[in-house]
């Protein structure tokens, strides 16, 4: 009875970490589908404006990352954002907090997964990536518009789900690195990491203890993330397990690290934080140590 038990317990989790992994893509396929299904459902191009008035999927409105968050407020708090402010331009976009989100970007995946990390953290739950973005779409030979559509505007009211877990200031981070409780993933490329570049940043180099996992190691093509098989072992050869308590940086905290939680979530992996600073914050304070 004990070992039945154990079983049906590990194929629970199982099944939840397939099921979480299911929330985060949707295919061309099926957002079509949903489209008919629901025509309240938004579909969010993530790309900056310039991009999206040359071409974008049609019926979708334009709502980068940038205009959901206040970075000065982001330092402070260690949030990924402010949430009034997101929940602000939300209903401007004709979302409400149950309205159905599908979020795309030009195919890379990293300005749609810091859209997807936004409305997660302040607690919309119906929100999914389209896997392989506008690269793919355009690869299947669907329509484009150069057309913005009429939006209805909403009152986006936040709910009392806002993922507290994922506020992570830099104290907070140095905290966590002196205890050992958790692995810190440096998600920019190897030149950054070595201090060969700075990426904009005020110094150049890594945090000290970061692991260096580039975004691109778990990229797909055209799908937005590699085959699962390819993702486990970058993870496994970066040292990174389910178990742990692990916080993803790059440098302004949004698009490549954003990126790697939704690779691991995709994964079942349950403890991942991203360091809202980032690189950008730890490289402007002179008092904190920089590795190379």
């Amino acid at each position: 009875m004990k070992r039945l038990y154990v079983l049906l317990a590990g194929a629970l989790l199982l099944c939840a970490g397939a099921a979480q992994a299911d929330e985060i893509l949707i295919s061309i396929e099926d957002l079509l589908a949903r489209q008919a299904a629901q025509p309240e459902l938004v579909l969010i191009d993530a790309e900056i404006p310039d991009r999206f008035a040359r071409a974008h999927i049609p019926g979708a409105v334009n709502l980068p990352h940038m205009e959901l968050e206040d970075a000065e407020e982001n330092a402070e708090t260690g949030r990924p954002i402010f949430p009034q402010l997101a929940a602000n331009r939300l209903g401007e976009a004709g979302i409400a907090v149950d309205t159905p989100v599908v979020v795309y970007d030009g195919g890379d995946g990293r300005a749609a997964s810091a859209v997807w990390y936004i409305l997660r953290y302040i607690g919309h739950q119906d929100v999914r990536i389209l896997d392989g973005g506008f690269r793919k779409w355009l690869a299947q030979g669907h329509p484009v518009t150069q057309q913005a559509r009429a939006v209805e505007q909403m009152r986006y009211i936040l709910p009392d789900r806002e993922r507290k877990e994922w506020e992570l200031t830099t104290d907070r981070l140095r905290e966590l690195l002196d205890r050992g409780e958790a692995v810190l993933v440096d998600t920019r490329s190897i030149a950054e990491f070595a201090g060969k570049e700075t990426g904009g940043a005020r110094r150049a180099g890594h945090i000290p203890g970061a692991v260096s996992l580039p975004w691109t190691r778990l990229a797909g093509e055209p799908e937005t993330f590699a085959d699962d098989e390819i993702l486990r072992r970058a993870l496994e050869r970066a040292g990174l397990s389910p178990d742990q308590t692990i916080v993803t940086y790059c440098n302004p905290g949004l698009g490549r690290s954003t990126f790697l939680l939704a690779a691991l979530t995709r994964l079942g992996f349950e403890n991942v934080i991203v360091y809202p600073g980032s690189w950008n914050e730890w490289a402007a304070d002179p008092r904190l140590p920089v590795a190379r």
